[in-house]
């Protein structure tokens, strides 16, 4: 059974890269852009998307104690034609099992930070609103 999940992640994997250097990919309901003409954005603007994320993404006491720097972490989700966000999923590098449990924690307050962030204005492609793939780099200053 291990070895079924393993198979069918690293085809899901590889399917997503192809799919990805396509500029777009296929989901059910259809493509998904990785590239718009007009790039969806948060409501707002850069500057409030800051202020959303560093209200609702807490960086969890375990991590801190233990001074764990997190690396590079990035949300990748995807906003669809209304603007409303899906398919939220966290990219890390790996820490090792004796931090797993605090950035199992700190990637689930991520998730649920974007997956509660209001419509964003949905991406455009000749001035219709298309699904697009977004990338959002999460920076964590512990100053």
């Amino acid at each position: 059974m291990n070895w079924f999940r393993t198979t069918l992640l690293c085809v899901m994997t590889l399917t997503g890269v192809v799919a990805a250097q396509s500029g777009q990919a296929q989901t059910r309901t259809g493509k998904v852009y990785t590239v718009a003409e007009r790039a969806p954005e948060y409501p707002g603007g850069k500057a409030a998307l800051s202020r959303y994320l560093a209200a609702n993404i807490r960086y969890p006491n375990s991590l801190i104690r233990k001074n764990v720097s997190t690396g590079p972490v990035s949300a990748r989700f995807i906003i669809d034609e209304t603007g409303q966000v899906s398919d939220v999923r966290v990219q890390i590098k790996p820490l090792g099992e004796k931090n797993r449990k605090g950035m199992e924690e700190y990637m689930a307050t991520i998730i649920t930070a974007v997956e509660k962030m209001p419509r964003w204005q949905p991406g455009l492609v000749d001035d219709k609103p298309v699904p697009v793939f977004y990338t959002l780099p999460v920076e964590i200053s512990m100053k």
